[in-house]
This record gives structure tokens, sequence and C-alpha cells, in this order.
């Protein structure tokens, strides 16, 4: 079996496997499971320095998107686009505030609607980057198909996304990218699957500044591997803290974090393995039992998200026991 069509196979896969998530948190999802809230209706972007050139768009909502651009002698690259084309256009007139150089790379950390609906207000001269398996998502599912699956997370209603065009990546990568802005170097990473199969880091090596999208959460989080198995997830982070050390870190949703965010979604994603392989050999009614487990203590949650990171929790050892369920038969 050669290269493409295996990698055709395993898009098939990635698609099939957000779909059906999608249906089970959409139309009948555990009712300890909360939808991430991420509405962008009243949503304002703060501009935060970081470092010299390197500027985080922060939300005033909690768990609503972030963003960020980063500004070299030559040219300017931003983040992801946001929801909508108002969300994206907040982004411009952002770096135009700092800078008058022209947006000449946006990058998409992955193929969520919350991240590339703003494409198309960018300039057409801007070259919009994204990983080979995000673009080959949304070229297969069409923009309608695409507004549902997003849906969940604004209350379930499609009206904030109708004036939306489809603008797709025009250049994509697989391992590693390495972008100059003039005197200032970016760095794309792609680790393996996470929370999502096509999740990216953007990496700011001067600075030690890393944009993790939806792999990592800000701080006071936890993972979740909303279609991914927990297995992958885990080694995609080792991958991570073996490739790169970054001191700060700026999640798609929450808060700024140091790095050390990394070592504690190790030690999550390893503890949940380890629990789930314990549930499995008691052979617990696991559907059942989830409904009264907790994340233990030592992983700290803003209590703002307390009750959207417990969903993801029991969200997560579901998953894990019925992927080890699966394996076994």
């Amino acid at each position: 079996m050669n290269n493409k069509i295996i990698f055709n196979l395993k898009i098939l896969i990635f698609t099939i496997a957000i779909l059906i998530c999608n249906n089970l948190y959409a139309n009948s999802r555990p009712e300890w499971f909360i939808p991430p809230p991420l509405d962008p209706t009243g949503l304002e972007l703060e501009t935060v320095e970081i470092d010299e050139g390197v500027f985080a768009l922060l939300s005033n909502k909690p768990f609503t998107d972030n963003s960020g651009f980063v500004v070299g002698e030559d040219f300017v690259l931003v983040i992801d686009a946001h929801f909508n084309g108002e969300m994206g256009n907040q982004i411009i007139s952002a770096v135009k505030k700092v800078t008058d150089l022209p947006i000449k790379y946006l990058v998409n950390l992955n193929a969520f609607g919350d991240h590339v609906f703003g494409n198309y207000v960018f300039p057409k001269s801007t070259t919009i980057i994204a990983h080979e398996k995000t673009i080959d998502f949304l070229k297969r599912n069409s923009l309608q198909t695409r507004k549902e699956l997003i849906s969940v997370t604004v209350g379930g209603s499609i009206e904030l996304f109708e004036e939306i065009i489809d603008r797709f990546p025009s250049v994509s990568f697989q391992k590693k990218m390495t972008l100059d802005l003039g005197n200032k170097t970016i760095e794309l990473h792609y680790f393996g699957p996470g929370m999502s199969p096509s999740d990216t880091i953007l990496y700011v090596p001067d600075s030690e500044v890393a944009w993790t999208g939806n792999l990592v959460f800000g701080r006071g989080s936890i993972p979740w591997a909303r279609s991914e198995t927990l297995s992958d997830y885990l080694e995609t982070m080792k991958n991570f803290d073996l490739t790169i050390n970054p001191k700060t870190i700026i999640p798609g949703h929450g808060k700024i974090s140091k790095g050390d965010i990394i070592d504690k979604y190790i030690s999550y994603l390893d503890y949940v393995l380890k629990l789930s392989n314990s549930l499995k050999k008691e052979e617990v009614r696991i559907e059942e039992h989830v409904k009264k487990i907790n994340i233990p203590s030592k992983y700290s949650i803003e209590e703002e998200n307390k009750d959207l990171m417990e969903g993801f929790h029991k969200w997560n050892v579901l998953n894990s026991y019925k992927q080890i369920e699966q394996n076994s038969e």
C-alpha cells in the first residue's frame, strides 16, 4: 500500500471520528458533559506584548479563542483567524495598531471553525499555512458540515457563521516548517495527534514562546482527547517535550501558562491510561462509574473552568476505557 493511499485512509478515519464525536456531544451527549463555550459575541481581544515583536491576543471571555501575531523586520505572521469575519477583522485591526508591515502569513493551528472561519477577511496577498491534515479535512467536508460541527459550542445556532466564505490554506507542511519574517524566525511543528489529528505548534525560538492551539489549553487545565486515543496524545506530548522547551505557552483557549504545563499534561494522560486499564480489569460499568470520578487534586484547575474540565476528565476516562475494550476484542 503506497503512502498516498495510507494518508487518504488516515484522513477518512479522522473525518469519521470527528463526525461520530460531534454526534455524541451534540445530540446524545452525557448529562455531565459541557461543550466548550466558544461564542465570540461581545468578545474583545487584548493585545499583550510577550517579548519584542511577539504579541498575544487574549480573549476577555473564559475559554473562548485566543490568537496572536509576530512582527519581524519585513513581515507579520498571524496565528489563527478566529470564528468569523468580525473576529478576523478585530485581529487585523490589532496588528495595524502595532505596525504598518504587511501580514504575509496566517497560520491555522487546526481545522476547527473557531480557528479558520475568519480566513476570508485577510488580504489576498496573505499566504495561509496549515498542516496537510487540516487542509485535507477542510476540503473533504462542506462548509455547512463544518458549521454544524462547531455549532454545539455556540448554543447550536449557525447564525454567527452565515456570512462566512470558505478560504482554504494554500501552503501545507508535514512535520516542520521554518518561516523568516526578517530577523525573526518562526517554526511550525507537528508532533502527532492530540485533541485533534492536526494539532500544530507555532514556536518563536528567540523568545521561547509557543502557541499551542488545542493541543495544550491554558493554566489550570487538562487535555481533552476529543477524537484521538490517549496513548497517541501522550506520545505527542512526549515528542513536544523532547523537541522544544518553551518558557511561555499561549493556548488556543484559556490563560497564558508556563512551559511546565507540558509535564503536567504528560503526567495526567499517563494517569488516565493507568486508571482506565485498572477499571477495565475490574470490569466496572464504565458509563455509570465515570459519573462519580473527579480530577485528582494534584491537577489544579482554574475555578472558572472547573465544570468544563470535569467533563473533559470524564470524557477522557470513558474514551480511554472504550479504546482498551476495543483493543481487547
